[in-house]
């Protein structure tokens, strides 16, 4: 009678072993840690600043991602989101304190308190510095200027009897009659190689989230240093419209990744990304992302939906359809729902104004939009047999009178960009500093004015936020005094904003010298009492918002410029041009002291 209770201990005592063995509760996913840059072999001399940029992504939400090098954590950022995001793209720095060989670590936690990470390694090398030089003999005919002068619209003439000056130092050759080398100028160029995740028309479910990555070459004949890739057109899917390339020299590859996230109705979607330099500038190949979410009854896509690629059972013009709207006028802040029936004879349908620019789009189908401005949608279908077409267009009338103002959206700021959300007049979003790091907001709209708070890390402040007549625009301060201002993406800036708007200027030659610009997001351009500013890109470093660009008279006469613009104030920049003094500051203001920056 013994043997059978002996028997059950045994097993009871085998299963309590399995159950440790296997843990409670295991989590049931792990984060993908990608870092963008450096790349891996990146050499950096003591003290001399390391940044790292990483996305981390987990359907279950990332909570946290850790820098650590040499295994120990030199800085840990968490989620402005309490229970964790999809996507968590930051940047994270560590001072290279020692020479030698460091593993960099990003290392990522999600909300299961499952970790992952990723590592690249660096070398970092003593500072050696300048010896100098023993100069010889120094030989000049005519005296040396002490400033440069700023071209005007003088014409210039080289004198004929300019004396040469030669340097000869102590460890140099003497100089020869061999002309001077002479560097060809930057041509950026890049070439699609490969999709190493998602080929066109992989087919989703509403809402996935996936990785796409492509294979790009460069092709151009200089490096890529501070390149982002940047959504140009379609339907973007992910979280951000802008990533961080890695630095990439002429004749490599480099692999460049976006997680994203299927839409949440059913159709074909398409997403065009470029590359963009430092200066602003798009060139190269494009780069598209095409899926397919067919409806649940079939695999493929339904036989009345219409998709954006060629087919051969249409003739003429698609047949008649109808285009719907669940309102015609609405508030600010309001929503609405386009609807339309099924289209035959049809090759494609597409979906343009408002966030649309020319989506393909499924038949019949909708979509719910909320327009902070009065909007015109068009919905056209196409027969590529021939090219027929046939549009039925909708107009949105929003009002603002008495409602509040809608700041949902992607916006660029005077330090960086935001992403905002909004549910009647409640607001949260997160936004990204120029300088490192993202943050979060939240508040309340009452008429055309977002009241609330800025989170950053245990730091925290108040906001305000007034939108422009637009919709596309907004001007504010944080904690009161600091500007903090911006536009819609694809928008300029209000004037007064950044670098945006009047100012006067000084230079050796002129000391009021007027000058207009325009920003646009990252990109600026203007004019000046002299010529045109072109070119003009934005950084930022050590509290200041920085312009690089060019000053230009005529295709002959032309040089560069770089400004410095505290980072929470417009009143006052200073700068230089060639190492010549260049300034400027608002009328409300006065020329700063010193100038020359």
């Amino acid at each position: 009678m013994r043997r059978p209770v002996v028997f059950a201990l045994f097993f009871a005592c085998l299963g309590f072993v399995i159950i440790a063995c296997q843990g409670f509760g295991a989590p049931s996913s792990k984060p993908t840690v990608i870092i963008a840059s450096p790349p891996s072999g990146s050499v950096y001399t003591v003290g001399e600043q390391v940044v790292v940029q990483s996305t981390s992504t987990d359907p279950a939400g990332v909570q946290r991602v850790a820098l650590l090098v040499d295994g120990n954590v030199v800085r840990e950022d968490p989620s402005p989101v309490t229970q964790g995001q999809a996507q968590f793209s930051l940047i994270q720095s560590w001072v290279a304190e020692s020479a030698g060989q460091h593993t960099l670590t990003v290392r990522a936690t999600n909300s299961q308190n499952a970790s992952a990470e990723s590592g690249i390694i660096i070398n970092v090398r003593e500072q050696t510095g300048l010896q100098p030089t023993t100069i010889i003999a120094i030989a000049t005919a005519v005296p040396l200027a002490s400033s440069t002068p700023l071209p005007t619209n003088q014409p210039t003439t080289a004198p004929t009897n300019t004396a040469v000056t030669i340097v000869v130092t102590a460890t140099s050759a003497p100089p020869t009659n061999a002309p001077p080398t002479v560097q060809p100028p930057c041509v950026d160029n890049s070439k699609f190689i490969a999709d190493l995740t998602i080929p066109d028309h992989t087919i989703f479910s509403p809402n996935a989230v996936f990785n796409k990555s492509w294979r790009v070459q460069n092709t151009g004949n200089c490096t890529w240093e501070n390149f982002s890739l940047v959504f140009v057109s379609g339907t973007q899917m992910a979280a951000s419209g802008l990533y961080p390339v890695p630095n990439t020299p002429p004749g490599a590859t480099a692999d460049l990744l976006v997680p994203m996230t299927a839409p949440a109705n059913y159709g074909a979607y398409h997403g065009t990304w470029r590359l963009r330099n430092a200066k602003g500038q798009l060139f190269g190949a494009n780069l598209t992302v095409v899926i397919d979410l067919p409806a649940p009854a079939t695999v493929a896509p339904p036989t009345n939906t219409v998709q954006p690629t060629s087919q051969t059972g249409c003739s003429g013009q698609p047949n008649d359809f109808t285009f719907n709207a669940s309102a015609t006028t609405i508030t600010a802040g309001q929503s609405v729902t386009l609807s339309w029936s099924g289209i035959t004879n049809a090759s494609e349908a597409r979906l343009d104004g408002g966030e649309f620019t020319n989506d393909g789009v499924e038949t019949p189908g909708n979509r719910t939009v909320s327009p902070a401005s009065t909007t015109t949608y068009t919905l056209t279908a196409k027969c590529n047999n021939g090219g027929a077409t046939r549009q039925k267009s909708i107009t949105i009338t929003v009002n603002s009178g008495g409602s509040v103002a809608n700041f949902a959206g992607t916006w660029n700021h005077n330090f960086g960009n935001m992403v905002l959300a909004q549910s009647g007049s409640n607001v949260n979003g997160s936004y990204n500093n120029g300088f490192g790091g993202s943050g979060t907001i939240d508040g309340v709209v009452t008429g055309n004015t977002l009241n609330g708070q800025w989170h950053f890390g245990p730091s925290n402040g108040t906001i305000q936020f007034v939108m422009g007549g637009s919709g596309n625009t907004f001007t504010g301060n944080w904690d009161g005094t600091n500007q903090w201002c911006g536009a819609r993406t694809g928008q300029l800036f209000p004037n007064g904003c950044a670098f945006d708007g009047k100012w006067k200027t000084k230079y050796p030659s002129n000391s009021n010298c007027s000058m207009e610009l325009n920003q646009n997001g990252p990109v600026v351009s203007g004019t000046y009492c002299n010529g045109t500013i072109e070119n003009g890109s934005i950084s930022y470093a050590a509290g200041y918002v920085i312009l690089n660009g060019t000053w230009k008279i005529s295709p002959t006469i032309n040089g560069p410029f770089i400004f410095y613009l505290p980072a929470f104030t417009s009143s006052q920049f200073q700068g230089n041009y060639s190492g010549t003094e260049w300034c400027g500051w608002r009328s409300s203001s006065s020329a700063p002291s010193p100038c020359l920056k």
